[in-house]
């Protein structure tokens, strides 16, 4: 026959409750703090306790106290407690005004007596603060409160017993519950940005990092939504005369700068600028880039700690960080550890000390129930029911894409420029030279007459006809064709079949009789009996979720398949990731996790354009308008500031403005005494209005060609470069974004699909085996998790410093090795909560599975097994825990509970040394093991015994075709 098998029902408690006592009754033991009790003071103990948190300011603040009085008051109240501890009998008595005048107490007291009480207690409050030596400093305070204590005591009677003399010499002073509960608040301090910061350096760098990232992303924003300049200034770069010419240079830029931004930024954004190392005078488009940069690295960094649940948790609490979150993806999200160690001192309260008492059911029999099916065949009847299970994934995709682009331009332009300049000069030199000889020769005087007529008549007549026909033919064809042909097709296909076949036979052919079967339910009868364990301390918890580490441990099993699930497809908030989600930080690593193929870099965010205007031989005194239209802004993308730079030959009163779309700027305004601008009188020419146009909003232009023209006065040659900075459109982006998430998630499917397959084949495979564990298994793992809970309640801590084993990455090429120092450091906790606690008869109820987190309802109400209590477990929202301490271990408990020491080997190290084998709190190995292997050591029955049933999920075929009959 079997052993019967006996396990815990349930367990009780017989407590006896705590003795409260009343203020009268502890009139003389106990001082109060007068102010604890008045209304308008109720916040003073919160104030005061925040304001010596930190340990520095508390010791600060006791070195300026002025203690002279005290001390006095100290050795007095030595000196007296010395006198009454002298007296033979309980009800002798001294005259204490006597005592208190001898060693000068009446004398510091006299007239302030309230005054010194606040002071004291102020004293005490700051000494409590002073950290893990405050013990040296309590003396002072307490000796004192107790002499003033003592001295009321005299006042109502001035002869007091030795009894009632030594009650108040040696009363407890009460902390007032409101400073020791904004006391436990975990130690920490305010930084510039009024956020809360640890003191250790990792979490000072966990948090620097999270701040900076969230800073650097608010001002990349700002730098990259600056708007450009509406009404840039010209800046005269140089002008040359060149006598009735001069000749100038201008630029014109509506990109703002950095300096720009200032009172828009805070400290924090300022020292990220001063550290990247970006220029003051730097242009915004040239700082975007450097944040950019900057900003990547910082995404580096924070994937590193993207399972870091402290580098999470700050992630979570700066404020306006939601956005920023979703950039950064977060893996791996069920870690346990992800709650803070907090300070729990003084806020777990025993029950008090009862009777531990169990209810222990043996299992004494499975007993057929209720009918659960019941299946007829007629006399020569066949029955076969096959079931047949296809799973059946058939994945098909397709994506072709083709984009063709065809630009065509024929630009045949022809300037002719015709010149007929019609200059005659005639010079008429009329050269007369006239020289006559006449010579007549008689006899007497020779009378000689010589008459030359020389006439030189030079007429010279340059009659210089120029006719200049210049005649410029410009043919400029330009034929730009291109033809960009983008196909991408993408066939993926996967067919995935499970096919499982069950069939179920009934023959009754040729059978002498009807066939009748009978299924019924199975149940389990249980013995019952309660067992008093005697006087125990007991403490009580109410843990939530008790299953939820367990739960989710199941969830990551890999049910025997030879494959890893892919990462969960979702943001640190637990939502599917959206396309919006994926940035130019964190597309790389969604890739690469889920090996996700052509994916194509983010469109640059800036991209440049420019185009010139280049004129020379203009005539002069006319007004002349030139234009260009090879000013071009890509598709996707906006004309967002630009940059001119001209160069102009000029004469008289030159004038000069550039156009570009609606914008109208001045260049060159010299004046002129024949007109006025603003007037519109320069000539015959109407100049309209120069000034730059202010629009309601800034104006972005649109992806295509941006016409600029100039119109210019008495200018003979001229040169313009204009470079245009173009801004990527939200809209090009998203496409972006878009494309990629639809990549990175079709490759999350393919590896989920996968995996999915290989699942339901293991499945298949492990159809009929047992589903559940052994009752007894369960019973195990339900304490377990209890048990971590209640110590989690009691510390604060998550046991995350407890690393005594090395975790080599290389496994098993290298093996985990002993820490000795954190061994030695960690083994007396493990031993101290091992045998300060009689886990065993820990006694537990579980509360619905609504008083668990809301979202989880659905999924956890879902949830079943074939052992009754561990489905409780594995349903429940809550659990009530009481657990046993053995009176040995009352004091030891009791101060772990007000303990205020944060490390959890130095709190155990304060209240408990490891036992030797003569000390009361030893337990031996083998009294050990007996406790956990005969949880009935010791145990009483109370009592009759008796018996219940409990129903299970099992079905049995009754082997005969007769219906239960139930008395």
């Amino acid at each position: 026959m079997d052993e019967p098998v006996i396990t815990n029902l349930f367990k009780f408690v017989s407590i006896r409750p705590i003795q409260k006592f009343t203020e009268r009754e502890t009139r003389y033991t106990v001082i109060r703090d007068p102010r604890e009790f008045a209304q308008e003071d109720s916040i003073l103990f919160e104030r005061l306790a925040r304001k010596l948190a930190n340990p520095e300011v508390a010791l600060n603040k006791w070195n300026a106290f002025n203690l002279s009085d005290f001390r006095v008051l100290m050795e007095a109240h030595s000196s007296l407690v010395q006198r009454y501890e002298q007296l033979d009998s309980n009800d002798d008595t001294l005259d204490g005004k006597r005592l208190l005048q001898e060693y000068g107490v009446l004398s510091i007291i006299n007239g302030y007596e309230s005054e010194l009480f606040e002071q004291a207690w102020d004293v005490l409050y700051t000494a409590e603060c002073t950290g893990s030596d405050a013990g040296q400093r309590l003396e002072l305070p307490m000796a004192v409160l107790r002499v003033l204590h003592f001295s009321q005591l005299v006042d109502e009677n001035e002869k007091p017993t030795r009894t009632l003399a030594l009650d108040a010499l040696c009363a407890k002073p009460a902390i007032p519950i409101a400073f020791h509960n904004a006391l436990s608040v975990p130690t920490k301090k305010m930084d510039k940005t009024g956020e809360m910061t640890d003191y250790s350096k990792r979490t000072l760098l966990l948090r620097e990092l999270a701040l900076e990232l969230e800073a650097t992303k608010r001002l990349l924003d700002i730098v990259t939504s600056t708007p450009a300049f509406i009404n840039p200034a010209m800046k005269k770069i140089n002008t040359d005369n060149l006598g009735e010419s001069s000749h100038s240079q201008f630029s014109l830029s509506t990109v703002p700068s950095l300096s720009s931004l200032k009172g828009q930024i805070s400290e924090l954004q300022a020292s990220i600028i001063n550290n990247v190392g970006v220029p003051e005078e730097a242009p915004i488009p040239v700082a975007a880039e450097l944040l950019e940069t900057h900003l990547s690295k910082l995404y580096k960094q924070a994937f590193n700690f993207s399972n870091d649940q402290e580098f999470q948790g700050y992630m979570k609490q700066i404020q306006g960080l939601g956005t920023i979150i979703k950039d950064i993806p977060f893996f791996d999200l069920n870690d346990p550890s992800s709650a803070k160690d907090v300070d729990v001192s003084g806020r777990i309260v025993p029950l008090g000390i009862g009777d531990l008492k169990v209810v222990k059911q043996t299992l004494l029999e499975y007993v057929p129930g209720e009918v659960a099916h019941i299946e007829n065949v007629l006399i020569g009847e066949s029955k076969e029911r096959k079931h047949r299970k296809l799973d059946r994934t058939e994945t098909t995709l397709f994506t072709s894409e083709e984009e063709t682009k065809e630009t065509e331009r024929d630009t045949q332009s022809t300037d002719r420029f015709e010149l007929k300049g019609e200059v005659e000069q005639t010079i008429k030199e009329d050269l007369s030279l006239k020289a006559g000889l006449t010579v007549t020769a008689t006899l007497g005087p020779v009378i000689t007459t010589a008459t030359g007529d020389l006439a030189y008549s030079t007429s010279k007549q340059n009659s210089q006809k120029n006719s200049s026909n210049f005649a410029r033919e410009v043919v400029d064809r330009s034929v730009s064709k291109v033809q960009t042909k983008t196909k991408l097709e993408r066939t993926t296909k996967t067919l995935n079949e499970v096919e499982e076949i069950n069939t179920h036979g009934i023959n009754n052919v040729g059978g002498p009789e009807h066939v009748v079967g009978i299924y019924r339910w199975v149940d389990k009868r249980y013995s019952a009996q309660i067992y008093n364990y005697g006087v125990r301390l007991l403490l009580e918890f109410i843990v939530p979720e008790p299953a939820a580490f367990y739960r989710a441990a199941q969830m990551h099993q890999d049910l025997k398949v030879n494959a890893k699930p892919p990462e969960d497809f979702k943001d640190i908030y637990d939502n599917p990731i959206t396309a919006d989600a994926i940035t130019e930080g964190n597309y790389r690593e969604y890739a690469s996790r889920y090996n996700a193929a052509g994916i194509t870099p983010p469109p640059p965010k800036y991209t440049y354009v420019g185009a010139s205007i280049v004129k020379d031989s203009l005539e002069l005194g006319k007004t002349i308008s030139m234009s260009t239209d090879k000013l071009l802004v890509p598709e996707g993308y906006t004309l967002k500031y630009f940059k001119a730079t001209y160069s102009l030959l000029w004469k008289h009163h030159g004038m000069a403005s550039l156009q570009i779309k609606d914008q109208f700027y001045k260049i060159l305004d010299n004046g002129s005494p024949h007109g006025n601008v603003s007037n519109n009188t320069i000539g015959e020419k109407n100049w309209g209005n120069l000034d730059p146009k202010e629009p309601d909003n800034e104006v972005y232009y649109t992806s295509g060609s941006v016409p600029a023209s100039i119109t210019t006065y008495d200018v003979a040659a001229l040169a313009i470069n204009i470079n245009g900075i173009c801004l990527c459109t939200k809209e090009k982006y998203a496409k972006w974004q878009l494309e990629t998430f639809d990549k990175i998630y079709t490759a999350y499917q393919a590896l989920q699909t996968a995996y999915d397959q290989k699942v339901k084949e293991a499945e298949a495979k492990e159809s009929f085996e047992v589903q559940g564990k052994n009752p007894l298994m369960n019973r195990e793992i339900q304490k377990n998790e209890l048990k971590k809970l209640c110590i989690t309640m009691m510390t604060g801590q998550h046991f995350k410093g407890f690393n005594a084993m090395t975790d080599p990455p290389s496994k098993p090429k290298k093996h985990p090795e002993v820490d000795i120092y954190e061994a030695l450091k960690e083994g007396p906790i493990v031993q101290f909560f091992e045998q300060a606690f009689e886990w065993e008869q820990m006694t537990y109820i579980y509360y619905p599975y609504f008083w668990g987190r809301k979202k989880n309802w659905i999924e956890v109400s879902k949830i079943s097994d074939p052992d009754p209590l561990f489905m409780q477990f594995l349903n429940a929202g809550y659990a009530r825990v009481v657990v046993p301490v053995p009176l040995a271990y009352k004091d030891a408990v009791l101060s772990l509970l007000q303990s205020k020491t944060t490390d959890l080997s130095e709190k155990v190290k304060e209240i408990w040394e490891r036992p030797t084998i003569n000390d009361p709190l030893y337990v031996s190995i083998e009294h050990e093991i007996r406790n956990q292997t005969d949880d009935l050591a010791g145990a009483k029955p109370e009592g009759k015994p008796w018996e219940f049933t409990l129903p299970t999920t099992l079905v049995w075929l009754q082997p005969d075709p007769q219906l239960p009959v139930f008395p």
